[in-house]
C-alpha cells in the first residue's frame, strides 16, 4: 500500500502489470553491474538524480520497497521520501524510455520475455484506461493515442498521467539545492513548502553484496507473480 495523491491504495490491474513490467526490467539490468567499480560514473541512468546517485545494489533495494508497497497489501503505506519518490519516477522514465523504442524499432525485443507479454505502448495504454476508469476520469481517455502512434509527445502526456496517480509532487527533484543549503534556511524552505524535515536526508537502504541476490529474488517474486 502507497500514500499516492490520489489516496492509500495497492495498485491492481492493468496500472499494476505495467509498473511490474517495468521494474521487472529494471532490475534485471541493475543486477548485471552490482560489481562494477563505482569510479566509472553513473550506470543504467535514469536522469532523475535522487535515483541515480545510489550504487545499483542500493536501487535494487529501493525498487524492492516500491515493489513491495505499491504491489501487495501491506497493511501501511511507507514514509515518503526524495529516495523512495524518485524511485517512482524513475520507473515511469523506464517506461518513457520502453515506449520511445519501440515506437522508433517495432520489432524490438530488448526484453528477454518480450514474447510472453504486449508491447509497451499496449500496457501504457491499458493502464491508462484502468486509472481513468477508475478516477471517473474519461474525458481524458481522448488524449490515448493510437497504440501504433509513434508520437513520443503525445505518450510521454500519458506516462505522466499515471506517474501522477501516483506520486504528489515533484520535490524530489530539488533535493540537491537543500542537500548545499544552510540548514537554517532549509529548514525554513521546507516548511514554507510543506516538506517534512527529514524527507530529503532519509537514508536509503544500502545492501550488503551477499544480500543482493536476496533482494534480486524478492523483487522478481513480486513482479512476476500472477495478479489475482
Amino acid at each position: 500500500m502507497w500514500h499516492t495523491s490520489r489516496g492509500d491504495r495497492t495498485l491492481h490491474g492493468d496500472e499494476a502489470t505495467l509498473v511490474r513490467e517495468a521494474i521487472d526490467t529494471m532490475v534485471d539490468v541493475l543486477s548485471l553491474h552490482v560489481d562494477d567499480d563505482p569510479g566509472d560514473g553513473v550506470v543504467c541512468e535514469s536522469g532523475v538524480f535522487a535515483f541515480d546517485q545510489f550504487t545499483p545494489a542500493q536501487r535494487i533495494a529501493l525498487l524492492h520497497a516500491v515493489a513491495k508497497y505499491l504491489l501487495t497489501d501491506t497493511g501501511e503505506t511507507p514514509r515518503l521520501s526524495a529516495a523512495l519518490e524518485a524511485t517512482v519516477a524513475a520507473v515511469f522514465v523506464d517506461i518513457r524510455d520502453h515506449v520511445a523504442i519501440e515506437a522508433d524499432f517495432p520489432q524490438t525485443t530488448d526484453h528477454p520475455r518480450w514474447i510472453e507479454r504486449p508491447g509497451w505502448r499496449h500496457l501504457v495504454a491499458s493502464a491508462f484506461h484502468f486509472v481513468t476508469r477508475l478516477e471517473g476520469d474519461f474525458e481524458s481517455q481522448d488524449e490515448l493515442p493510437l497504440e501504433a502512434s509513434g508520437d513520443i509527445k503525445q505518450w510521454e502526456r500519458v506516462i505522466d498521467y499515471l506517474a501522477n496517480s501516483i506520486l504528489w509532487d515533484r520535490d524530489f527533484e530539488i533535493s540537491a539545492s537543500f542537500l548545499d543549503a544552510d540548514p537554517e534556511i532549509a529548514r525554513d524552505r521546507r516548511r514554507l513548502l510543506g516538506i517534512e524535515d527529514d524527507y530529503f536526508t532519509k537514508i536509503a537502504p544500502d545492501p550488503r553484496p551477499s544480500e543482493v541476490a536476496g533482494l534480486v529474488s524478492a523483487t522478481r517474486e513480486i513482479v512476476r507473480r500472477k495478479p489475482r
